[in-house]
Parts: C-alpha cells; structure tokens; sequence
C-alpha cells in the first residue's frame, strides 16, 4: 500500500502549532510553582511531549473528529480548542477538567489504558453510523499492560475501526531512544490487525508523517493504526525520583521539542528572534491572566455533579 501524502501546513498554521507548544510548555512551569509553593496537585507532565501532540492536533478537525486523552496531553488538548483558562479552572477544582463538548475532547476518568476501549466505542459508534469521522486515543507507556487497552485495540483491529491509538514514551538516560524503539509495542501490532509505526516523538515533521498516514488510512477505511511516539527525559528528576546530573540534562537539552521546532521555523524564515520573544511573553501573560481568572471563579454547584451522567433515576 503506497504511502498517503504528508499533511504540509502553510506557515501560519506551523506558528500557531509552535504557540501551542509554548504555551503549554508555560503551564505546565507555572503548575510545577504552585504545586511547590501553594500544595496545588498538577497532574500534567508535559515536557517532551508537544511536538507529538500537535502533530495529531494538525491532521484531525476540531469538532468533527474526537480526541480521548490522557494526563499527558496538554498540547493537544489546547490545539484542538482547550484554552489555558479552561486548565485553571480545572487545577483549581472549579470545572470539569478537559471536557469540550465543542472540540470533542472527552474526558474519562478511567486511567491505565481502559479508556482505549472506550475510545474504541466511540470509533464503532461513528463507523456504523456512516458519519466521517476520526478518533484519536492517547495513553502513556503503562496502559499498555492493561487489559482494556488490548481488549480495545483488538476490537479495532477485528472491526477496521477509524481509530489512532498513541503511545507516549519516556525513555530516560538508562533507555535511550534507540532501546525503545528496538522494544517497540508497534511491533505487536500486526497480531490486532493494526498498521503501526514508532518515531521519534520530539520530531514534529517525523510525527507529523505518522498522524497524516494514519489519518488518511482511518478516513479511507483502511483501519485502525498504532503511533509508538518516544521523547527524552528532559525534567530534573528521573521518573524513580532521584536528581539527575548536569551533564545528562545537557547531553539532552538539544533534542527538546520546542527547540528543535524553533530551529525548523527561523531555518525556514518563518520565525524570528524577535517574534519568538513576543510569542513567549504572550504565552506567561496568558498563563497568568487564567490563573487570576480561574482563582476568582465561583465553585460548581453541587447539582451539577450530575451533568452529563447519562443514567435514570429508577422509577418509584
């Protein structure tokens, strides 16, 4: 089967993925501050991971096409139309957190890669129904090992569903990148009846071909495809906990996303200097005005609770 043609976008759309990307990079500092300063839990980790995420965001349509995340996946979220108000509000416990029904990004608390099978019921529901429309679901390294997530994949395998499932993966200094891919789950894949690739997830336009083939795939009926996405520890700490040494963060430092997408952009003559540093003072202004902005808003009502429940109450 030839290759599907990779997704180009013009330049304004490369500048508006690239503001995503800043932007969640400046949430996610801010959060890091208040879980230190202020004890506010922050369940987002998404250093390393925003290249990958809005090169999903640059091939699907924001509400047409469903997106089922999971913690990690701040840039795609905001790039498929979450702003950093609808975050706050939800750090703050002042809102439902990642739910738009306009952008149909759908939350789900189940955690551990069950959501995959949810997100394969959204991919059949779509499918019986005739309606052209592509489902995205996302989960870490560790879903993986859970049944729902086979048992969601194999069920897009069986039925061809339009469905993308990725794989995000941190390979840290003693699994380097070149490991992980050996060790790929898209490996498997074949076995559930999926197309499958692995790429390097700091690699916006290595992504970018993965998402546009297996969106192309999904929408032609071709069937349900595995994106294995793997990026470098960039954080201070190692995921068992411990500091790591200077000198590993910056033998790494150069394979950050953003870095490396600013260097795509201004080797382009897209971006300049001096855009870069409006587009990053831009980013900390809008993180602080969500910030007072969700601190000042009412908390939900209790009645709410019920919103989007779908379920009866028992008659009599």
């Amino acid at each position: 089967m030839a290759r599907a043609p990779v997704v180009n976008p013009p330049q304004s759309k490369l500048l508006d993925l690239y503001r995503t990307m800043v932007l969640a990079r400046a949430i996610e500092r801010r959060l890091w501050v208040l879980e230190r300063l202020e004890n506010v839990p922050q369940p987002i980790r998404v250093t390393g991971f925003e290249a990958v995420q809005v090169a999903a965001a640059a091939v699907l349509r924001p509400g047409h096409d469903w997106v089922v995340p999971c913690p990690l996946d701040l840039a795609l979220c905001l790039a498929m139309g979450m702003s950093p108000v609808d975050v706050m509000l939800a750090v703050f416990g002042k809102a439902s957190p990642y739910v738009s029904r306009a952008s149909r990004v759908v939350n789900t608390p189940a955690m551990g890669g069950r959501h995959v099978a949810q997100a394969a019921g959204i991919a059949y529901a779509t499918q019986v129904s005739g309606r052209d429309e592509v489902t995205l679901v996302c989960t870490d390294e560790r879903g993986i090992y859970a049944g729902d997530w086979h048992e969601g994949i194999n069920f897009a395998g069986a039925h061809a569903l339009p469905l993308i499932c990725l794989v995000e993966e941190i390979a840290d200094a003693s699994r380097p990148i070149a490991q992980r891919l050996d060790a790929s789950p898209a490996t498997r894949a074949e076995g559930y009846g999926l197309a499958a690739e692995t790429v390097d997830g700091g690699d916006f336009g290595a992504t970018l071909g993965a998402f546009s083939r297996a969106a192309e795939r999904a929408r032609s009926k071709g069937g349900a495809t595995l994106i294995h996405a793997v990026v470098v520890q960039l954080t201070s700490t190692s995921p068992d906990g411990r500091m790591r040494p200077p000198e590993e963060l910056e033998a790494q430092a150069w394979q950050d996303p953003i870095d490396r997408m600013r260097r795509r952009l201004e080797a382009d003559r897209v971006l300049t200097l001096a855009a870069d540093d409006q587009i990053q003072r831009e980013s900390a202004r809008a993180v602080e005005a969500a910030v007072s902005e969700a601190r000042q808003a009412p908390s939900p009502e209790g009645a709410r609770a019920l919103d989007n429940v779908f379920s009866r109450e028992p008659r009599g």
